[in-house]
């Protein structure tokens, strides 16, 4: 296991660069300097944080976001829940079919429609905070009652929704980028994100893989992607879930544990993700996209509606 100062030298950005994201947002910080500690490290500013964040008053939990709850602790993942209402989800694939996407990696592509990427190199295509959340139903969603009481129960307080996206896994390339390898994210010190299966997904179409018990294991907590060879000889292949399921599942996870997107074979993935976190990191937008249209929580919107 790495020393701390071998993590900072290796983990942060150079002292310059370091200062001038500070500088340019002080978001930065709390992300650039989050992937020094360790595992343990995480775990106590997590613990103090729930003790000076905001709590919902009178909390009552259900007893499935309990359920749920518990599924988060003890495996890191839950399992996948029922798909959304048909009219929900046909309406929520109507809206990202018409919108353009864009590869955030290779921005002098411009956008593209989700049948027509602009080149075979680009493996994703994504969608702007904005375009995600003008989504039909998208707020109802990232604020739904269920949601929000499991990640307040496995944070300790009040959730923050923070790093909203959804994408296009487009089939057919040859190497897996960015996403589409092993890693943990490095968002928050403690942080649980759902997601929703927009397509169905089978073993071909790129299914979401996660690392069951990762979440609360430090080995391999290098800051690096890995290989999957890695991740089976560090795990064993029996700790390694492959979630298929047809259009409208969802899930939740702790993406501090290892997870990807495999790379699709034969058809394109749509997937869509909403993060809850302690405090808000330097990935969602500067400023509130839209305004608050009425009835969802202040608190836990603030970084997206005004």
């Amino acid at each position: 296991m790495t020393s701390f100062s071998e993590r900072l030298k290796t983990r942060i950005p150079n002292g310059s660069r370091f200062l001038a994201r500070a500088y340019d947002d002080r978001r930065h910080i709390a992300y650039d300097l989050l992937p020094v500690l360790d595992l343990k490290g995480r775990e106590t500013v997590a613990r103090a944080l729930r003790v000076i964040k905001p709590h919902t008053r009178g909390f009552a939990p259900s007893e499935r976001a309990r359920e749920l709850g518990a599924q988060l602790r003890q495996d890191g993942i839950t399992a996948p829940q029922p798909p959304l209402p048909a009219n929900v989800l046909a309406d929520l694939i109507a809206y990202f079919k018409a919108e353009p996407c864009h590869d955030r990696y290779r921005p002098h592509l411009g956008q593209f429609m989700w049948d027509k990427p602009a080149s075979d190199e680009s493996n994703i295509g994504y969608f702007t905070d904005e375009q995600v959340l003008r989504a039909p139903h998208l707020l109802d969603l990232m604020n739904d009652k269920l949601l929000l009481e499991t990640a307040e129960l496995y944070l300790g307080a009040k959730p923050v929704i923070d790093n909203i996206g959804c994408a296009w896994h487009f089939p057919g390339r040859e190497t897996p980028k960015g996403v589409q390898r092993f890693h943990r994210d490095f968002d928050c010190a403690r942080n649980v994100k759902a997601f929703w299966y927009l397509t169905d997904v089978s073993e071909t179409s790129g299914p979401h893989i996660f690392v069951r018990g990762s979440h609360v294991d430090p080995r391999l907590d290098v800051g690096k992607a890995q290989t999957d060879a890695a991740i089976i000889d560090t795990f064993g292949a029996d700790s390694i879930v492959s979630i298929t399921a047809p259009a409208g599942t969802w899930f939740l996870e702790d993406v501090y544990g290892f997870h990807k997107g495999q790379l699709p074979i034969d058809a394109p993935r749509l997937l869509l993700a909403v993060e809850y976190n302690l405090y808000p990191s330097s990935l969602a937008p500067r400023h509130p996209v839209m305004d608050n249209p009425g009835g969802y929580d202040r608190y836990c919107n603030r970084l997206f509606l005004r």
